[in-house]
């Protein structure tokens, strides 16, 4: 860089190359806000480890994920879910609080669409509610995101600590009941929400697909 001495150069100071990625500041603190509603499930099964997922509340007591991930009532009943697993601002894992599930109260579950919607109980052995984490409304109305847009996905990859797939992940293809974008996940991504540049959920996280050219080759 060098000091500017006629109307040339100071045209050349400033570009937006390609699309316009610059976005207000107020994305970072909405997306807080949305991600403290997001878990990371612990599966079990009979009693026994069988993996992670992940999950948000849509309401109060009201946990969405995969119905991979909890497909049935007797599984839900045994598996539980831990909210605030992440590092703060210098990088610290901060102190984790767990709700166990209430399929008794709700569970209503679709394979084809990979759903399972379940309750959680109203407060857990510590005194704390799942309404503390707040949650994340599910809005009916359609053109939320268009074809190639951005999306954000937060997400527990690997049953790891909670991570965010940023902007980076465009949509590809709107079908009926599925959405095609690129994104980076992992197993234990499953049952993550898919958000637009509003916080607002688009889609529920279910699987990878192959990509394929026109004439049908991987």
């Amino acid at each position: 860089k060098g000091v500017v001495g006629d109307h040339d150069s100071l045209i050349a100071l400033e570009r937006i190359l390609g699309e316009n990625d610059l976005i207000d500041v107020s994305f970072l603190h909405r997306g807080a806000d949305a991600s403290d509603a997001v878990c990371r499930v612990h599966i079990r099964d009979r009693g026994r480890p069988a993996g992670f997922g992940t999950g948000f509340m849509v309401s109060p007591r009201l946990l969405l994920t995969n119905n991979h991930v909890l497909p049935t009532r007797t599984m839900a009943a045994s598996s539980r879910i831990e909210f605030n697993y992440q590092t703060d601002g210098r990088g610290n894992v901060l102190p984790t609080t767990f709700f166990n599930l209430v399929p008794g109260d709700c569970f209503i579950t679709d394979k084809k669409l990979d759903f399972t919607l379940v309750a959680v109980e109203p407060q857990n052995s510590t005194g704390q509610t799942p309404a503390e984490f707040g949650w994340l409304p599910l809005i009916s109305a359609e053109g939320k995101v268009i074809k190639g847009e951005q999306l954000n996905i937060i997400q527990h990859p690997g049953g790891d600590l909670k991570q965010l797939a940023l902007r980076e992940n465009t949509l590809e293809d709107v079908l009926e009941h599925f959405l095609h974008y690129k994104t980076d996940t992992a197993p234990g991504s499953s049952g993550s929400p898919v958000f637009n540049d509003q916080w607002e959920v688009v889609a529920l996280h279910h699987a990878g697909v192959p990509m394929k050219d026109a004439a049908g080759n991987l």
